[in-house]
């Protein structure tokens, strides 16, 4: 038989994900072990759903579907009992897994916040009829696992399954009633056990709560009962021990980024989410897994995100006595929503730029700002943990917060961007490793001694001028890839303008400046070049935009990149030549292959980066991050690329067709469904890629043939094939397309077919050239694109030699002369035959020839 189960003792997500399993799977047998968590086993007493108990399995089975799990420890004795080594297994789960998988798993894993929203969304995609219980099931399911919605691991998939199941008359009530977590009073008594003996555990500057109890009996719904506790008593993270009978039942809840839950529980045999989890021992006292847990929890929790681990800092302030005129255009040039305000070095207030606009809009621009700001100050310390923070700014309302040092000194400020935009996977890798390496052996080995005395004289001119110099982006990405990239930019802690003029002043080179992004680049004798920038932070006025600068630290610079993997640099400066600055796990996201963003907002800020994603994840065989490929998409579905100027766009797609793979690229931009947005009516299909792949192979030999190319128009032929006048004239003015293109493209569509059968015919070359001419490099790179076999391509590439080569030694002039011919249409005519006849016999004799054409228009 075919079996679907969940774990043992299902709850609304396992028992539905296994109904829903065999709504896609008819064959399948559902098979339930132990008994039912208490709300879903209320709600199957009051609907009848089909479902067999392990105790009635007898025979073998052939395939095991698991559903919300991973852990074979928790699938019932009878299953496994009746599966051999042959019995292919195949998991459904979006629980992230730690252990090792038995080769015999097949895992399919998913991100989201319920298992069930995956088959909802299949029986959506295949159109299978489901009624009103079975919709009310589903529902209850993803609104138990997302927790109505709001856990961090809810996706918008979830919500998707949910409208499906509510347009299919999911009961609103019953998902109310069956997700509200109320206990009866056998349940109330439990809770209040448990509350009266909480001990208190201190792990780092984690306070851990553990509820310990023991009861005779068997009382369901230790979930619902901990969430209670857990909310009513408002711990961060809490963990009720209860022993009930012969078990001991462990279930947990957190509110921390610092306790991963899961990976707590499943040193227990248990499983669940990095914020929720339970598991069941038998045979064991409460006091010897409370003394296991306090041993383990130093291994499940991570060192503490501290408010000074996300701070921006140094903080720009404000003088007290600094007219709001002065203050309004400092917030119009760095984009920042309000500043601390300072008084003989002390912090005295927080003006916003509310109350400064409001200011400037009644007249009292020469005012000291100290007349506007807001004196009430509410400050953290620097070691105050995030939690508090966030909790601090929700409860005043704020937008901003000063950290202060055990001196009460200013030293940075956190704002709501910086709590949205902390990655805290990221964070928990800054604070747990160490930012600094020195890598001065590996620039030793790999960097030809040309460019290392270079970057040692340049930090040396760092020295002299009293600034710090760095290295960075793709030169030290590279680096640590073993891959060879000489193509130098500098970030300058100070004015990178006037140093790249020091420089150049010292090794006689060129200079130009980019006063307005404070940029500059240095130019030797010999081409080579070096990009100097200021280190600074972008701002965008408004998303897509091109950035306007503000000076800052090498930190903030680095922040502001596209990707953790462009975001190291390496330290120049003589006395620390060779030091890397990683802040973002950078180097272990290379090692892992991974393309990840900085923050949440980076691709709404910069949308080209979607295509930039794609070209680093296909150039390096790397993989874009979950997460960001999470952000990729919503931000693509909110339409950001399509505000980005279509010459940015240009540029980035043709920065993909000069990669090694080109078509494997483009294929992963449609894949992502960006192409379609760039151009609205192109789709890669399997004759697109076979036409690119076509075209990609002779580009190289059509260049020896033509010293004017645009790889770039070449690709478009194929991307822009076919679509309708309207919507190619749209796309020509967004990308800049010359009108000359356009109709080159119209006109080949028609001729293209015939064209392509003359080729393989081997048509003569005069009656190709009647139809053809002479080829721009778009259209013969369109022709080569339909050429599949060698004869063919060659005997074209024959046809644009001899058409590019042979020229006729006859002038019209002897015509004139010699031939008293005087219509320059009929002269040019002539020369026209002559020149057919000469691309089918280079050696003809061309005045024989004309001959023979006068002769016989004479008789």
């Amino acid at each position: 038989m075919k079996v679907v189960t969940p774990h043992k003792v299902p709850d609304f997500d396992g028992f539905a994900a296994a109904y829903a399993f065999k709504k896609l799977n008819p064959d399948f047998e559902i098979v339930i072990s132990g008994r039912f968590q208490q709300n879903l086993d209320e709600f199957l007493h009051l609907f009848e759903f089909e479902y067999l108990s392990e105790k009635e399995i007898k025979s073998k089975i052939s395939d095991l579907v698991i559903v919300d799990t991973g852990n074979l420890e928790r699938i019932g004795k009878q299953i496994l009992k009746n599966v051999d080594e042959n019995t292919p297994i195949e998991v459904y789960d979006h629980h992230p897994f730690i252990k090792k998988h038995d080769e015999q798993l097949k895992v399919n894993l998913f991100e989201l916040g319920s298992i069930t929203t995956y088959f909802v969304l299949k029986i959506k995609e295949k159109n299978i009829d489901i009624n009103e219980d079975e919709a009310t099931l589903f529902a209850i399911a993803i609104y138990e696992d997302t927790g109505n919605f709001l856990y961090s691991t809810t996706k918008p998939e979830d919500l998707e399954a949910a409208k499906f199941l509510i347009e299919k008359g999911a009961k609103l009530d019953y998902i109310q009633e069956f997700t509200s977590l109320e206990i009866n009073m056998e349940q109330k008594n439990l809770m209040h056990m448990l509350s009266d003996n909480i001990e208190i555990v201190k792990v780092g500057d984690l306070a851990i709560a553990i509820a310990k109890t023991e009861i005779e009996k068997f009382i369901g719904g230790l979930n619902i009962i901990t969430t209670k506790l857990w909310e009513f008593e408002n711990y961060d993270t809490l963990i009720s021990v209860v022993r009930m009978g012969r078990k001991v039942f462990l279930v947990a809840r957190t509110k921390s980024q610092e306790v991963n839950i899961k990976k707590l529980m499943e040193g227990f045999g248990g499983g669940g989410h990095i914020k929720a989890g339970s598991a069941t021992l038998e045979n064991v006292s409460v006091d010897e897994v409370v003394y296991k847990l306090k041993n383990m929890l130093p291994k499940v929790v991570k060192k503490m995100v501290k408010a000074k681990d996300i701070m921006t800092s140094p903080v720009r302030t404000v003088l007290a006595y600094e007219t709001i005129a002065k203050v309004y255009e400092l917030m119009k040039l760095t984009g920042h929503g309000g500043f601390p305000v300072i008084d003989g070095n002390k912090l005295v207030g927080i003006v916003t730029r509310k109350a400064v606009d409001k200011a400037m809009r009644h007249g009292f621009e020469e005012r000291p700002i100290k007349s506007i700001m807001n004196t009430k100050l509410i400050t953290v310390h620097e070691n105050d943990s995030i939690s508090k923070v966030k909790k601090i700014m929700l409860e005043n309302d704020i937008g901003r917060i000063p950290v202060l040092n055990e001196n009460n000194l200013l030293v940075g400020i956190i704002t709501r961007t910086d709590l949205l935009n902390a990655d805290f996977k990221n964070v928990y890798e800054e604070v747990s490793v160490n930012f600094f390496e020195d890598v001065k052996p590996l620039l030793m080995k790999n960097i030809p001694n040309r460019f290392l005395n270079l970057l040692r004289l340049l930090g040396t001119y760092g020295d002299d001028c009293d600034i710090p110099i760095y290295v960075v982006g793709g030169f030290v990405r590279d680096l640590f890839l073993g891959i060879e990239n000489f193509d130098i930019d500098l970030v300058v802690e100070g004015n990178g303008m006037e140093f790249a003029k020091y420089v150049a002043k010292q090794l006689d080179v060129k200079v130009v400046e980019h006063e307005k992004f404070l940029t500059a680049s240095l130019f030797f004798k010999d081409g080579f070049r070096i990009d100097v920038a200021t280190a600074r932070t972008e701002y965008y006025d408004k998303p897509a935009e091109l950035p306007k600068v503000d000076i800052s630290t090498i930190k903030k610079d680095l922040y502001r990149r596209d990707f953790t993997i462009n975001a190291m640099a390496i330290k120049l400066n003589s006395k620390e030549f060779g030091m890397l600055y990683d802040f973002f796990g950078s180097r272990k996201d290379l090692e892992e292959g991974i393309i990840r963003v900085l923050h949440k907002l980076s691709f709404v800020e910069d949308p080209t980066r979607m295509v930039r994603a794609v070209r680093f994840e296909q150039r390096f065989d790397f993989r874009i991050e979950d997460e960001t490929l999470e952000i990729l998409k919503e931000t693509l579905e909110g339409g950001y690329l399509e505000r980005v100027t279509g010459q940015r766009i240009r540029q980035e797609l043709e920065k993909i067709l000069q990669e090694k793979d080109p078509v494997k690229g483009i294929k992963r931009l449609s894949e992502l469904n960006i192409l379609n947005r760039i151009f609205p009516k192109t789709y890669f299909t399997v004759l697109m890629e076979k036409k690119l792949k076509n075209m990609f192979l002779v580009f190289k030999r059509l260049k020896n043939i033509y010293s004017k190319n645009n790889i770039f128009y070449a690709v478009l032929r194929i991307f822009l094939e076919f679509y309708d006048v309207e919507t190619l004239k749209s796309v020509m003015q967004r990308y800049g397309l010359p009108k000359k293109f356009v109709e080159e493209l119209k006109k080949m569509e028609k001729r293209i077919i015939p064209v392509i059968e003359m080729i393989k015919m081997r048509i003569k070359f005069s009656d190709i050239y009647k139809i053809l001419g002479k080829p721009v490099f778009e259209t013969a790179a369109h022709i080569l694109a339909y050429l599949d076999d060698e004869d063919s391509k060659n005997y074209f590439f024959e046809y644009l030699e001899r058409v590019f080569t042979v020229k006729l030694n006859l002038s019209g002039n002897v015509l004139k002369e010699k031939f008293k011919i005087k219509s320059s249409p009929e002269i040019g005519k002539i020369m026209g035959e002559i020149f057919c006849m000469k691309l089918d016999n280079p050696y003809i004799n061309e005045m024989e020839k004309l001959k023979e054409i006068l002769g016989g228009r004479n008789g």
